[in-house]
């Protein structure tokens, strides 16, 4: 059985937003609500955390220890490589791509992707491909197998590929990846 993981990109530095995946709502952090309502997917196997090694997101890696939830460090830069060393180290056959500020992230709209990136057999499916948006902002998910997160940590190059994780894949998705819209 493939092991499917959730990995919840967090950091405190947001330019917008200092803080605020910690930022209380309804009485929890914000990734506490993220974090909670990726649980609550009935087909994934596990939910990760991927921060930085910063002295600030320490307390991105206390939550998770309060929550019990693994919680990886990387590189704040390169956030393709902080995912592909994260699903390295657990294991990951197809990764689901969610960020720390969709509080309000649905765990159904997880499964129908990961349903549908099954069935077909997909490299990377998701509701938000440039141009292509097709549930509103604060429920972006992306599905991508490993071997994708593979391929494009090896071979991205430029700064929008390594700092945004999936650009690569949709960008050369020609003769590369068989991609779908959710």
């Amino acid at each position: 059985m493939k092991k499917t993981a959730i990995i919840i990109q967090a950091r405190m530095s947001s330019t917008r937003l200092p803080g605020k995946v910690m930022k209380n709502l309804s009485g929890r952090p914000m990734l506490w609500q993220v974090i909670t309502r990726c649980q609550k997917s009935k087909l994934a196997n596990q939910v990760i955390v991927a921060t930085t090694e910063r002295a600030e997101d320490a307390v991105i890696e206390e939550l998770c220890r309060k929550m019990d939830i693994p919680c990886f460090k990387g590189s704040l830069a390169n956030v393709l490589e902080r995912y592909y060393r994260a699903a390295t180290e657990i294991r990951a056959d197809v990764v689901v791509r969610i960020t720390s500020d969709c509080p309000l992230i649905d765990p159904v709209i997880i499964d129908l992707c990961l349903n549908e990136f099954a069935k077909n057999k997909y490299d990377y499916i998701s509701n938000v491909l440039p141009g292509d948006r097709t549930f509103p902002r604060g429920l972006d998910v992306e599905v991508f197998s490993f071997s994708a997160l593979k391929t494009a940590f090896e071979k991205a190059t430029e700064t929008l590929e390594t700092e945004h994780v999936t650009p690569y894949i949709w960008q050369n998705k020609k003769g590369h990846f068989t991609i779908g819209p959710m």
